[in-house]
C-alpha cells in the first residue's frame, strides 16, 4: 500500500479503489478533493465585503460597477462549469482540477494588483473561468466516489466553502481600503493546495469509459428540469441580495461599523461549516430530496430576519447563520440529488449544467444588483 501521499504519483489504484481501502483514506481524499472549495468561498467573501471600497478606489468607467463586475465573475462560472463537468466524465478529473486551480490562483493574485475597473473586470472574471471547472469537477468526484454517501461527500465542499467564507471577512477587514495582501495570500494557498492534490489524488477517477455518445434526453428529465428552476431563481436572490448588496447594506444602510459587519458577514460561514455535515449526513439517511427543502427554508428563513425582520446586531448575527447553514450545503445537495437523478456515466456533465444554471442565475442577479444601484 502505498503512502497516501505518493497516491498521486501511481497509475495502479483508481480514486475510487484507493477512497475504498480504508475509512483513513476516504477522509484524506475526500478533503484534499474539498479544499478548491474553501478557495471559492474565501476568494468570494473577500472580494464580496471589500467591493464597497474596492471599487470606488480604481480609475475607469463608472459603468463597471460592483453588480457589473459581479456578473462578469459569474460569467465565468457558469460558461466554464459546462466544461469542467463535461471535463469531468471525458478527460482525467485530476488534471481538471489542477489546471482550474492555476488559473484561479493566476487571477487571484491579480485581482489584489488592479488599479483600474477594467482589469478588476478582468481578474473576476479569470477567477470566475478558475471556480467554474473546479466547481463541477470537484462536487462530482466527491458525489461520485460512493454512491450511498454522496450527501456526506458532498457535504465536505459545503463545509470548507463555508469555512472560506467564514475566515475571509476578518482577513480583509483590517487592511481596508487597501485589499492586495489578501488576495495575495488567497493565491499562495491556491499554490498549497495544488501541491496536495497532485500528491493525494490519483490519476485516474474510475476504469469505466464512456461507450455511447451523450444522449440530450439523459440529461433534461423531470427531476433535473425542476432542479434547474430551483436553483435558477436561488442564483438570481444569492447575487442580486446577498452577495451584490448586504456588506453594503450593513455598512451603509445600517451605519454598522467594518468590524461588526465581518462578524455578522462571517455568520453565513459558520452556519455552513457548522450544519453542512450533519445536514449531508443526514440527507443520505432520509432522502436528498427532503433536505434540500429544508435547506431552501432556512435560506428563506435567514433572508427575512437578514434584509427585513432586524437591524440589531444579535438579529442579525442569528438570522445570517440561519441563512449560511442553507447556503452552504444548498446547492451542493441538489446537485447530488441531480446525481442521483442520472445515469454514472454523466454526473460530471450534469453537475456542470446545474452549476451552469445556478450561475446563469447568479448573472441576471448581478445586473439587478448594477441597476438598483445606478
Amino acid at each position: 500500500m502505498d503512502s497516501i501521499f505518493k497516491l498521486g504519483f501511481q497509475k495502479k489504484e483508481t480514486v475510487r479503489q484507493a477512497a475504498g481501502e480504508s475509512l483513513a483514506r476516504f477522509i484524506i481524499i475526500a478533503i484534499v478533493a474539498g479544499l478548491p472549495a474553501f478557495l471559492e468561498g474565501f476568494d468570494g467573501e473577500i472580494y464580496s465585503f471589500g467591493s464597497t471600497y474596492i471599487v470606488p478606489s480604481l480609475t475607469g468607467p463608472l459603468y463597471l460597477s460592483i453588480g457589473l463586475i459581479l456578473t462578469g465573475y459569474a460569467i465565468g462560472i457558469a460558461i466554464f462549469s459546462l466544461v469542467g463537468g463535461y471535463l469531468f466524465d471525458r478527460y482525467s478529473v485530476k488534471n481538471t482540477v489542477i489546471l482550474s486551480v492555476l488559473v484561479f490562483s493566476a487571477f487571484t493574485i491579480m485581482t489584489g494588483f488592479v488599479t483600474t475597473t477594467p482589469e478588476l473586470f478582468i481578474a473576476r472574471l479569470g477567477v470566475g473561468v478558475g471556480v467554474g471547472i473546479f466547481q463541477p469537477a470537484g462536487v462530482a468526484l466527491l458525489g461520485d466516489i460512493f454512491y450511498e454517501t454522496r450527501g456526506r461527500a458532498v457535504s465536505v465542499w459545503a463545509t470548507f466553502f463555508s469555512v472560506g467564507l467564514f475566515a475571509s471577512p476578518y482577513l480583509i477587514e483590517p487592511f481596508l481600503p487597501a485589499f492586495r495582501l489578501p488576495f495575495e495570500i488567497s493565491g499562495a494557498m491556491a499554490i498549497i493546495i495544488l501541491a496536495l492534490v497532485i500528491m493525494v489524488i490519483p490519476v485516474t477517477f474510475k476504469k469505466e469509459k464512456p461507450t455511447t455518445k451523450l444522449n440530450i434526453r439523459n440529461v433534461f428529465n423531470r427531476n433535473i428540469i425542476l432542479l434547474s428552476i430551483s436553483v435558477f431563481f436561488f442564483g438570481i436572490a444569492l447575487f442580486a441580495g446577498y452577495l451584490g448588496y448586504f456588506s453594503d447594506y450593513l455598512i451603509k444602510g445600517l451605519s454598522i461599523s467594518d468590524g461588526n459587519a465581518a462578524i455578522i458577514a462571517s455568520m453565513a460561514g459558520a452556519g455552513g461549516f457548522i450544519m453542512a455535515f450533519p445536514i449531508g449526513y443526514t440527507a443520505d439517511k432520509i432522502g436528498r430530496k427532503y433536505m434540500v427543502i429544508i435547506t431552501s427554508l432556512l435560506i428563506a428563513f435567514g433572508s427575512l430576519g437578514m434584509f427585513f425582520l432586524f437591524t440589531s446586531f444579535a438579529g442579525l448575527i442569528v438570522s445570517t447563520f440561519i441563512f449560511g447553514a442553507g447556503w452552504g450545503v444548498y446547492v451542493d445537495l441538489l446537485v447530488a440529488l441531480g446525481q442521483d437523478s442520472v445515469e454514472d456515466r454523466i454526473v460530471g456533465t450534469i453537475s456542470g449544467f446545474l452549476f451552469f444554471i445556478f450561475n446563469v442565475g447568479t448573472i441576471i442577479g448581478g445586473a439587478i444588483i448594477r441597476s438598483s444601484l445606478i
